[in-house]
């Protein structure tokens, strides 16, 4: 299996954290669609390993999302792309690669989001 990431790490989630999504642009054609649920299983300031019961990609077209979640009751909204999808035949959900698509800014903050985050959960330990 070949890993495309190059990223300095990627943070799991010991339980995954809710999300809301919802699709703003399919190939060229910016569209708006309702929100959807999802849960976000790991992180890095470049992408995320979301799961959802929704099956968003039935084709081989470019999707983009944007993506609302918390990470220390820091509110987060950033568009990313789906890199893949793969249907998980034990939970009944679909998981989901998303390639952010963040300012600078937005990737510090989530690398400061996930710090507190995981200082919070070591206390808890």
């Amino acid at each position: 299996m070949i890993f495309r990431r190059q990223e300095g790490f990627r943070y799991s989630f010991n339980k995954p954290i809710d999300c809301n999504f919802k699709i703003i642009k399919i190939d060229d054609s910016e569209i708006d669609t309702e929100f959807g649920f999802g849960q976000i299983v790991d992180i890095s300031p470049n992408g995320l390993k979301m799961i959802s019961s929704l099956n968003l990609s039935p084709t081989f077209k470019k999707i983009e999302i944007q993506v609302h979640f918390l990470i220390d009751e820091q509110a987060f909204i950033t568009p990313g792309i789906i890199q893949w999808q793969k249907k998980e035949w034990s939970l009944n959900v679909y998981s989901y690669g998303i390639k952010l698509v963040s300012s600078e800014e937005t990737a510090a903050n989530i690398v400061a989001g996930l710090k507190k985050h995981a200082e919070k959960t070591m206390n808890k330990k």
